[in-house]
């Protein structure tokens, strides 16, 4: 068996032999069993590892329980991955989700000179000249930062989020580790390689980056503001890129309380219920770009019945393809066809190698089965929606990171609607998004702009063709390239030339056609009218049936021959 030397991997030996010795302690010992024995720099630190530290029977705790501790114990960079992991069901088993979330930041505060010395590197100017105020306490530590309060020199009100002193080179040194220990216990647990360990590292590593940029959070926010401009009832926090860089981030306080406190400032806990879940439902389904996190401690109630969102470092994405795709599971879970949903779930997902599909169906079919009956106020969606993603897990359909973001955004968002107003119900508020969505599918000028996309594609390949079948001739004629033909005259071998470039040529033609016909389609205005249409859209449409009819000619002529 190959041992891996960490030493090649990471510098850091004592952080090494200090990962061993947690992991240890809390009952991971026999994962290193087989290599302890081996005269190498790994098997020598085991050793002196298990000479350290006495590995504790652990028999009477969940797996899941202590890996919860394991990542504690280990600080920073192995707490946020477990806060990440958290959110992320589809790379983990729920048990091990479920016990992350409790995962605190519990990491020291650095010191104020320290965060000063941070700002004025970054920033460019001593303190004073940047703000008016500036307190010295923090009012709130973590693994990546510390955020203050401060006052700009113009009298705004801001907080300010400054990066922990080298907090990316200690992250960077853990996630080598990380790799290794992923590479490593894939190859001494065969039954770890069905959570594909170097795949969640990986995803760990994206996710981290971006919170160690702190330009990916305002470009993030000034997004969401984007987003929010014509909605008074939902607050972005102002950004101030002047006063921002990559390890440092300065917004508009906001003063308000966690949305689940409402009522301590006067307001309507069922409409503020309806305003968050709306909100959420808006990201989703309309603008494609959403909060990944809406827990409590990130949505703010202000008052008259307002709420604000705050923390984008971790937000998702779904295109116009996935949107559709939602709107497909989303109608079909509402009329609670089995069918339907398996058949949407598997076009989601990614199918590596064949499924069962119908034992799939008959899973889906179960989860359904457990709401069937029971009234609307009594359905959690969202949970439906977590057990139909377990449920592809186990089927071996990988669904997409951002799908599985959603999922948990809209259960977080879920939860606070129906713990402030127990009578909610999120499909009755999701209907109207859905229905959108579907009528802007089969919507005449989107239609059209798909269709001429497809299009262009076909009059790039149609570009592309010719050339090659030119340069292939070409060869030919210089004698580059020679292929045997056998019983087929001269006059036969020509005609079958003339027949491809001539299909060819209808090929172009019936291009052409679909690109002018959806352009016309999009372009459904003017003061020509014929039976009550434009008459750019009916030009687009007989552009299409025309189209149609080559096209068919063509495929017609091509069945004629293949069965002669």
């Amino acid at each position: 068996m190959q041992v891996f030397n960490p030493i090649s991997v990471a510098s850091d030996a004592n952080r090494f032999s200090q990962i061993v010795n947690v992991l240890i302690r809390h009952g991971f010992g026999y994962l290193f069993l087989q290599v302890e024995t081996a005269d190498t720099t790994l098997g020598k630190l085991i050793r002196k590892a298990r000479k350290t530290e006495e590995e504790v029977d652990k028999l009477d705790t969940s797996l899941a329980r202590r890996a919860l501790l394991v990542l504690q114990d280990l600080g920073p960079t192995f707490i946020k991955l477990g806060q990440i992991l958290s959110t992320r069901p589809d790379l983990i088993p729920v048990d091990f989700a479920e016990e992350f979330k409790t995962l605190q930041d519990n990491v020291p505060q650095f010191s104020f000179e320290e965060a000063r010395s941070q700002i004025e590197k970054e920033l460019g100017l001593p303190l004073e000249e940047i703000f008016a105020k500036f307190n010295k306490e923090p009012i709130g530590t973590a693994s990546i930062g510390q955020v203050y309060t401060a006052e700009l020199r113009t009298g705004e009100k801001v907080v300010v989020k400054v990066q922990r002193p080298n907090v990316r080179q200690i992250i960077e040194s853990d996630i080598d580790l990380l790799y290794f220990f992923a590479r490593w216990g894939e190859k001494q647990i065969p039954d770890l390689r069905l959570i594909e360990p170097v795949g969640i590292v990986s995803e760990f590593e994206k996710a981290i980056q971006n919170e160690l940029n702190y330009y990916t959070e305002l470009r993030n926010a000034i997004r969401f503001a984007e987003a929010f401009k014509y909605n008074d009832e939902v607050i972005i926090p102002k950004v101030y890129k002047e006063y921002s860089s990559k390890k440092i981030f300065t917004m508009e306080k906001i003063n308000g309380v966690k949305i689940t406190e409402a009522e301590n400032i006067g307001c309507d806990r069922k409409y503020l219920a309806q305003v968050a879940l709306k909100a959420v439902l808006y990201m989703v389904f309309e603008q494609g770009f959403f909060h990944a996190d809406p827990h409590p401690g990130n949505i703010f109630a202000l008052k008259g019945n307002k709420i604000a969102f705050l923390d984008f470092g971790m937000v998702g994405r779904l295109d116009q393809e996935m949107r559709d795709k939602i709107a497909d599971l989303v109608i079909a879970l509402g009329t609670r066809d089995a069918d339907a949903v398996a058949k949407s779930i598997y076009l989601l997902g990614i199918r590596e190698k064949k499924i069962n599909f119908s034992k799939f169906k008959r899973e889906v079919t179960e989860v359904l089965d457990k709401v069937i009956g029971l009234p609307l106020n009594e359905i959690s969606f969202s949970e439906i929606l977590q057990d139909l993603v377990e449920g592809a897990k186990r089927n071996q359909i990988k669904i997409p990171s951002d799908f599985t973001l959603m999922g948990k955004a809209i259960l977080t968002i879920e939860g606070i609607g129906r713990y402030l107003d127990p009578e909610i119900n999120l499909e009755s508020e999701a209907s109207p998004y859905v229905e959108k969505l579907i009528k802007e599918r089969w919507n005449p000028q989107r239609f059209g702009s798909g269709v001429y996309n497809k299009a262009m594609q076909i009059y790039e390949w149609s570009n592309i063709v010719p050339t090659q079948l030119l340069t292939v001739l070409e060869d030919i004629e210089n004698g580059n390239l020679k292929f045997k033909l056998e019983d087929v005259t001269k006059t036969e071998s020509l005609k079958v030339w003339e027949d491809i470039i001539g299909k060819l040529t209808a090929g172009l033609v019936i291009s052409s056609l679909i690109i002018s016909s959806s352009i016309f389609i999009i372009s459904t205005h003017g003061n020509f009218y014929i039976w009550g249409f434009p008459i750019t859209l009916v030009l687009g449409i007989g552009g299409y049936i025309f189209a149609g009819i080559l096209g068919l000619r063509i495929i017609r002529s091509i069945v004629k021959k293949s069965s002669k």
